[in-house]
């Protein structure tokens, strides 16, 4: 035993001599340290109140002037944390006020950083963030001890120092930098023009159609106030308001609130072509953001430019919600509140927009919770009465033909907790692959609960645009490039957008396509609805994922409503062979329930030849075409150099088999870096969007289908490349016989 003692002695004396050295040549650097507990104290109380500002401000909704916000944000703080070292001295009998201003500090640095929603890059991000609060109070140690001690040949100080004010340095630019990564948009522009199969051809002037129209621009202010050129009444939400709980922050919204909602605004501005009557008018809605800031005049882009053209453009005020928060419902009934004002105005002889708007031919649109929105007023618009309670009546029953939804939210409001379903409206939906607020397209939801019924004699769409480099504010020229709040703006990499001025084309190009197509009376555009082809000189140079159906499309295999993987249909089949695994799953875009997307998934591993296989009653389709979306599923793509490759085969009935390779090119997972921690750490998140592939008679080659018969189609295989380990996702297999 003796001996094992002695050889366990033997083996600690080296650390016991390593741990008094370090502890003799730390002695000073540790008593220097000591020395500026203080001015650790203040550099971690200064962080922690420049973070907590951010958030405070934004309570206090802006009314309080910043410098004033700071102060009061650091006396509170500094009394928290004096009562916080007041309890532990009392508990444990021993002080740790320097800790608890570093604990502190921590937190609210940490409250930011999840505040900015980063994903995977979280853990990164919070180390960096951790590493702030460490060098500023070693920072603020070292210049209080150097004031207090005189003691300036500490080499220890000066090197802690330095490298402490390199670090604080480093992450204000970080922080304030937007000069971090690069776009993206180029690389995959490669893909598209290594897999591009266009003849060139362009659509001929469209470059003009692009530009303001003839027409002179003139404005109109409306509201309740006197200096507003239309004086409006306001309307009384009172009682709607009673029907929600008032949480903390809301009342804390309340408290600084100028606005009253029993006095609620009818608020907007107008647009309209000087000299004009019967205009089809189009009511666009703006989503939450800063009430101090006018986000209805953001759209004063598409306003001028389509009223240049001959729409009457009416934006509506709603910040009043913004101010004190409501649920998207209320939103949806002040727009048809707006409507009715600006409708009434239409009919008096004395207005100065007497007979302006063509009340038969009215488009709604909204941008974030007010794209979500636009679906719900049009829901609400044929309702006797509010779904909550019978007892609030409506009476609209305007004539809406057409629904825009910019970058929209979904399910922040669900009808006594269903999902918005609407029926027979042409719908138009926009959404970019850098959106920081609206993370994922879950405007996709709302898209598929679109329906069309055989009831109606007219012809109704739908589009869905996806946009690589396109961010969430830049379609409201109020709001920009941040997406996020003050505090949390800093972690999000705006270097690989597109430019505003570029983003805001796009939407004027499509919006008014649409817009023309569906109360215009002008089909000359159309097609840019259904995909880009001969229209990408004209616009931005981007990533575009087109989804288009129409009323004319029969469905043949959907797997929203089934549980029977093999027989979806009621007529049709799905067969899979060397696959990995297939299987129904969701495509969630919202918080789930009756109304959220299911798609078929097919996984196969490396040196496979996956076949996914329809077979269906024979179909027509000579004149017309079929269809499918798709979307690349598999991640680590960020290197891929080509798109997804693919075969399609078609049999008839007559057992005769064609094929097409790469009908259309399908984008491999859009890799993105969101944030400025992906940027450092070459992290990517991937952005999954279903694209429609359409399939018509002139994609294959003549000479080998003169046997083949289009009218009677009965089975469609999609073989995707099983080279490498893969997974699809599939879903709306349909055809029409009249596809122009």
């Amino acid at each position: 035993m003796k001996k094992f003692f002695k050889l366990l002695n033997l083996i600690k004396k080296p650390f016991i001599c390593i741990f008094n050295f370090i502890k003799k040549i730390s002695d000073n650097p540790r008593e220097f340290l000591r020395t500026g507990r203080p001015g650790g104290i203040i550099a971690c109380h200064l962080v922690a109140t420049q973070f907590f500002t951010w958030l405070f401000y934004e309570m206090a909704i802006n009314k309080i002037p910043r410098v004033i916000t700071f102060i009061l944000t650091g006396f509170f703080l500094f009394l928290f944390v004096e009562l916080s070292n007041l309890i532990v001295k009392i508990i444990l009998k021993s002080r740790c006020r320097p800790l608890l201003y570093f604990i502190t500090a921590a937190v609210t640095v940490t409250l930011n950083n999840c505040g900015a929603q980063q994903g995977f890059a979280i853990p990164a991000a919070l180390l960096m963030s951790f590493a702030l609060v460490i060098t500023a109070d070693l920072f603020g140690r070292c210049i209080w001890a150097f004031i207090k001690t005189r003691r300036f040949r500490q080499v220890f100080a000066y090197v802690s120092g330095g490298l402490s004010l390199f670090y604080l340095i480093f992450y204000g630019l970080y922080f304030h930098g937007d000069f971090w990564g690069k776009s993206r948009i180029e690389y995959y522009n490669q893909i598209k023009n290594a897999n591009s199969t266009s003849t060139n051809t362009k659509i001929s002037g469209f470059e003009n159609y692009l530009s303001d129209g003839p027409n002179i621009v003139q404005t109109l202010s409306y509201g309740p106030e006197e200096t507003a050129d239309i004086i409006t009444e306001t309307v009384d939400y009172s009682d709607f308001d009673s029907m929600e709980n008032r949480d903390f922050f809301d009342k804390i919204a309340d408290f600084f609130s100028d606005y009253d909602y029993s006095k609620t605004p009818v608020r907007g501005q107008i647009w309209y072509p000087q000299g004009l009557k019967n205009c089809p008018a189009f009511f666009i809605v703006h989503g939450a953001h800063d009430s101090n800031v006018p986000s209805y005049l953001g759209y004063e882009y598409l306003g001028n430019y389509l009223a240049s053209n001959g729409y009457a453009v009416i934006s509506v005020d709603e910040n009043i919600i913004n101010q004190l928060g409501e649920k998207n419902d209320k939103r949806a009934i002040l727009l048809l509140d707006n409507m009715k004002a600006i409708l009434a105005e239409n009919e008096k002889s004395a207005s100065p927009i007497k007979g302006l708007i063509d009340t038969d031919h009215i488009a709604i649109g909204g941008h974030s919770r007010g794209g979500e929105m636009v679906a719900t007023a049009y829901l609400f618009n044929d309702l006797e009465a509010y779904p909550e309670d019978g007892n609030f009546r409506f009476d609209y029953h305007f004539n809406i033909s057409s629904i825009v939804a910019i970058s929209p939210v979904v399910d922040q409001y669900r009808p006594v907790d269903r999902s918005v379903i609407i029926k027979d409206i042409n719908y138009l939906l926009l959404h970019g692959s850098n959106d920081q607020d609206v993370i994922n397209m879950m405007g996709e939801k709302q898209y598929k609960n679109v329906e069309f019924t055989k009831s109606s004699n007219e012809k109704y769409f739908k589009s869905s645009v996806y946009i690589l480099g396109a961010n969430h504010g830049q379609f409201n020229s109020q709001w920009g490039r941040y997406d996020l709040t003050s505090g949390t703006n800093g972690f999000i990499n705006t270097n690989n957008f597109l430019d505003e001025a570029e983003q805001k084309l796009i939407a004027k190009a499509y919006i008014r396509s649409f817009l023309d197509a569906t109360i215009g009376g002008n089909n000359t555009y159309y097609s840019l609805l259904k995909d880009t082809t001969g229209y990408e000189e004209y616009l931005p140079d981007t990533v575009y994922i087109t989804n288009y159906s129409d009323s004319d499309f029969v469905c043949l295999a959907s797997f929203d409503n089934t549980t029977d993987i093999h027989n979806p249909e009621k007529e049709t089949t799905v067969t899979v062979s060397d696959s990995d695994t297939w299987t129904i799953k969701p495509y969630c875009r919202g918080n789930g329930g009756e109304g959220e997307d299911y798609v078929l998934s097919v996984k196969w591993k490396e040196a496979s030849s996956p076949a996914i296989i329809f077979d269906f009653p024979a179909i027509d389709f000579s004149q017309g075409c079929l269809s499918f979306s798709i979307a690349d599923m598999w991640e680590g793509t960020e290197e891929n150099t080509e798109g997804l490759n693919y075969k399609i085969s078609l049999t008839d009935a007559y057992g005769t088999t064609i094929f097409c390779k790469n009908p259309r090119l399908i984008y491999p997972s859009l890799a993105v870096q969101l944030y400025k921690q992906d940027v450092f750490f070459k992290t990517y998140e991937y952005k999954h969007q279903l694209q429609t592939v359409r399939i018509t008679p002139d994609l294959f080659d003549k000479s080998k289908i003169s046997d083949f018969d289009f009218s009677k189609v009965e089975t469609l295989i999609i073989c995707p490349d099983g080279t490498n380990d893969g997974e699809v996702i599939i879903n709306d297999v349909s055809y029409c016989n009249n596809f122009n």
